[in-house]
């Protein structure tokens, strides 16, 4: 019997991906990890950003096009989501690389690594993997700048799909009480939610464990900004949209 494939918008056409993520709570999210690396960008008359799982290049093209002392390398590895953002972006500042952003090689540091809804795409065994390679690309005076959606604690495949169905059962709820989302966009999102229940492509964790992923690449945490949600929606305050400011220890 031929193996049945996982439906998921990663491997549709990367303008469902481009149209889901334009909802007015990612573009606040965004906008909040633009605030924090606001201040380097103002700072230095070069900044190299390194965008891990860049996706189709929505944070450059909706916060960095303007600036003009960025020298921006996007890498992930979607070849499809890359050649849309490529079409979209045609700036000499600006690189796409095809790899996996746990292995890429660049040779250069950065002044700002992003891992904008990154980390929950890499598999709970690489995620350190992951990190290290963040580390290992940033100069010694950057910052990592993390953007997650985190969810309850789990002991079990059933207890993981409960916390992921939940969390984003939520987070549905209240996107369509702010706003009037398409077709396509309450698809991606209802498609999201059943990834990470089964835990494909979606690998979203507890916030201790990326907070103890981060302790043993030697990262410190420098700020930490809930994002969603604003109330006591859930048990446990730790569940929802978070940015995470990181150094080197």
């Amino acid at each position: 019997m031929k193996k049945a494939q996982t439906i998921s918008i990663y491997k549709m056409p990367p303008e469902i991906y481009n149209i889901y993520m334009s909802t007015k709570i990612e573009a606040r999210n965004f906008q909040e990890v633009y605030n924090q690396i606001k201040k380097t960008l103002d700072k230095k008359n070069t900044i190299k950003i390194l965008d891990l799982c860049c996706g189709t290049g929505i944070f450059f093209r909706n916060w960095l096009s303007q600036k003009r002392n960025i020298c921006y390398i996007g890498v992930d590895i979607n070849k499809d989501f890359l050649a849309f953002a490529r079409k979209k972006i045609t700036s000499s500042r600006v690189a796409f690389i095809e790899s996996d952003a746990s292995k890429a090689k660049l040779g250069k540091k950065f002044d700002i690594v992003l891992a904008t809804s990154a980390y929950h795409h890499i598999e709970d065994s690489g995620k350190g993997k992951f990190l290290e390679n963040a580390k290992r690309h940033l100069d010694e005076n950057g910052i990592l700048v993390i953007y997650e959606k985190l969810i309850a604690e789990f002991n079990s495949k059933i207890e993981a799909a409960k916390a992921g169905t939940n969390f984003y059962a939520e987070r549905i709820l209240d996107m369509m009480g702010e706003e009037k989302l398409n077709q396509m966009q309450l698809f991606a999102l209802y498609n999201e939610l059943y990834l990470t229940a089964v835990r494909k492509e979606e690998y979203k964790v507890p916030y201790n464990r990326i907070i103890s992923d981060l302790q043993k690449t030697g990262f410190n945490v420098l700020k930490e900004i809930k994002l969603w949600p604003k109330n006591n929606k859930f048990v446990d305050p730790k569940v929802g949209d978070f940015v995470f400011v990181c150094k080197k220890a």
